[in-house]
């Protein structure tokens, strides 16, 4: 039976600050807290951790080990924090050995009538969810309700001690309270890396003398105490325009170097990039697929093979992979890379198409390098030191007529010298066998283009007829040219253009659908729905918009803004007046510009004569990636950006 333990409680007095509310200073449970019904730094917040606290260190169960004490006091503000009351502990293992679990305590703080009641978690409704490679400790603490406090605390033994515990801040939840201690060996020798925009709040370190020893024989060792820790942090809420949560989420890692055994000797476990780049020379399924180029020499039409070895060649050899090789859907780079195997079934992953391509062009005598890359919801691998477990993508770099191109053979709609959006990710690491690899840049030159022209004729009635003629370059084809495969012309409507409830098309016809290397046509007849109210039409001339709504609604953004690519719009409208209307208001014109020449907006109206009136919108973002500070302007700017779609209004009304 659960014990119940009773407090009494005190009616939280009224102007008292969030810092006397929350206790951050330990997991005790005050009578503050649990009267507490909201957080004021976090109005939207559902739960919360008040305090969270960690402690890794080695230690001797018989066996070295790396042993780590956790706490954590976390407040349930309402029912949509609940599932915070669900706890997932996970614990490695391999063949060498498991984590274990220890002092596992958990207890539901709550008001009853005024009284503080603790109700401590039931051991026996703690079960482990058993997988390959770790298992999963779970429970729920009993008896929630809004205004809870949770509170618990565990030791988890680890036998893995090469493998020092990353330490997350930041959560889906904001945090008063975050920190981490640890002790280390002197002769340990980590890359500690702080990861994600917040700044620590605590950061220091000593050495502590004499700290371990092994056995009574040994020699004492020295370790290096540190402390790590953040206050009033942010929860990480993910926005469009995010590349990998991982990217950015506030934490600290650990890579282990080398250690400096006490008889000398120097054990490294951190290679580098030259030591990578010998290992890749003779990996199976990069370095060796890499050396297969008899596999190819017949592959290509004996015309292709002809030609000289010029851009226009290269441009040839890209579309027979891609046209006749097929991407089955895997990233693997490392794993079930065989191009003997892609050449038979003609179908294979990332890496065995791209290699195939690598070796055509090879083979036919051109500089060609393969560029290993992480995908954008990979998250970006690390440049320091190597971690090869960070790359799931390869691509092809091709030097020809003294430029540089990065190729892609896995999708159909990709021209020459474009990479797909999923490896828009900065950067990748070029392999070079014959002398040290280098990191490449993986970002698009040119801008992606959206240009729309319209010509309408209002009618008496409100309605309006006309046709839209609308461009697309770069990504915004490529995005387009992907859905249209699986549309037909009456849905290309809806699907592709992002249509006004009020624009309605007769007709559609395309362009350039299959010419990848060539801007994509769509043209619509339109036959819009009346904008007349009583007596007057409120015309609203925009048939299309850019942007359904603003992407941007958090108060603050702690991770960098990536589009993937620079990019543009134009939209120009001629309008034609009804016969004996007459214009009674226009849009006023807007112009705006982001800081540090970040992006435009001009919005601009002219009447031209009594019967035609002649809108230009242009929107332009010359970057592809822009920092968080941007942030509270590009909020704002798309707000300008729907304001203009959506309110801009010309009266007309007729002659009488």
């Amino acid at each position: 039976m659960n014990k119940l333990l009773l407090v009494l409680y005190f009616i939280l007095p009224c102007g008292i600050s969030a810092q006397e509310v929350y206790n951050s200073n330990n997991i005790q449970v005050t009578a503050n807290e649990l009267s507490a019904t909201t957080y004021d730094q976090d109005t939207t917040a559902n739960a919360l951790y008040i305090y969270e606290k960690g402690f890794s260190r080695f230690q001797e169960f018989g066996n070295l080990n790396l042993v780590t004490d956790y706490s954590a006091k976390i407040k349930i503000l309402n029912p949509d924090g609940y599932q915070h009351a669900n706890v997932e502990i996970r614990l490695r293992k391999s063949k060498n050995g498991k984590e274990k679990i220890h002092t596992l305590e958990a207890i539901t703080y709550y008001l009853d009538n005024g009284l503080k009641k603790a109700v401590k978690l039931d051991p026996a409704q703690v079960y482990t969810e058993e997988n390959e490679n770790y298992d999963l400790v779970k429970f729920t603490f009993p008896n929630i309700s809004p205004g809870a406090v949770l509170v618990y605390s565990y030791q988890i033994e680890s036998p893995f001690i090469y493998n020092f515990n990353t330490w997350w801040f930041q959560s889906g939840i904001p945090k008063i309270y975050s920190g981490f201690d640890t002790k280390i060996f002197g002769n340990y020798n980590y890359n500690i890396k702080k990861v994600g925009e917040l700044s620590l709040d605590i950061n220091t370190s000593d050495i502590e003398k004499n700290c371990f020893k092994i056995d009574q024989s040994s020699t004492s060792a020295d370790c290096v105490v540190a402390t790590y820790a953040m206050r009033n942090i942010p929860a990480f809420i993910e926005e469009p325009y995010l590349t990998s949560r991982y990217n950015f989420i506030s934490r600290i890692e650990y890579e282990l170097v080398e250690i400096h055994q006490l008889n000398g000797v120097v054990k490294k476990f951190t290679k580098t990039w030259k030591d990578v780049d010998k290992e890749l020379k003779q990996e199976r399924s990069i370095g060796r697929q890499l050396k297969r180029t008899s596999l190819v020499k017949d592959l290509l039409p004996h015309g292709v093979q002809q030609k000289p070895n010029d851009l226009t060649k290269a441009k040839e050899i890209y579309e027979f992979v891609k046209l006749n090789y097929k991407w089955n859907g895997e990233y693997k780079i490392f794993n079930n890379v065989d191009i003997k195997d892609l050449i038979k079934e003609k179908s294979g992953n990332v890496s065995s198409i791209n290699i195939l391509l690598h070796n055509i062009l090879e083979d036919q005598g051109f500089k060609v390098f393969p560029v290993m890359s992480s995908t954008r919801n990979n998250g970006l691998p690390t440049q320091l030191f190597p971690v090869l477990s960070e790359f799931n993508y390869l691509l092809v770099q091709l030097e020809a007529g003294g430029k540089k191109y990065l190729l892609d053979a896995t999708e159909k709609n990709l021209d020459f010298g474009d990479v797909p959006f999923r490896s828009l990710n900065q950067y990748g690491r070029l392999i070079n066998f014959k002398n040290e690899g280098s990191w490449v840049d993986i970002q698009p030159e040119n801008f992606s283009n959206i240009y729309i022209k319209d010509s309408l004729q209002v009618k008496a009635d409100g309605t309006s007829k006309g046709h839209s003629l609308q461009v697309f370059s770069g990504y915004h084809a490529l995005l387009r040219r992907d859905k249209i495969e699986n549309l037909s012309d009456s849905e290309i409507f809806n699907g592709v253009s992002n249509p006004a409830n009020y624009s309605k098309s007769v007709l559609t016809t395309l362009k350039n659908k299959d010419s990848v290397s060539e801007a994509l046509h769509i043209n619509y007849v339109l036959e819009n729905e009346t904008q007349k109210i009583n007596d007057a039409i409120y015309f609203n001339p925009f048939s299309f918009k850019f942007f359904e709504n603003n992407p941007f609604r958090s108060e603050k953004r702690n991770y960098p803004i990536d589009f993937g690519y620079k990019d543009s719009y134009y939209y120009s409208i001629n309008v034609e007046i009804p016969e004996n209307f007459e214009v009674v208001e226009l849009p006023k014109q807007k112009l705006l510009s982001l800081p540090e020449s970040g992006g435009s907006l001009s919005f601009v109206v002219q009447q031209l004569n009594e019967r035609n009136i002649n809108v230009h919108y242009r929107i332009s973002f010359p970057k592809s990636i822009y920092s968080s500070g941007y942030y509270p302007f590009l909020k704002e700017f798309f707000d300008a950006i729907i304001e203009v779609q959506s309110q801009t209004i010309i009266v007309m009304k007729e002659n009488i």
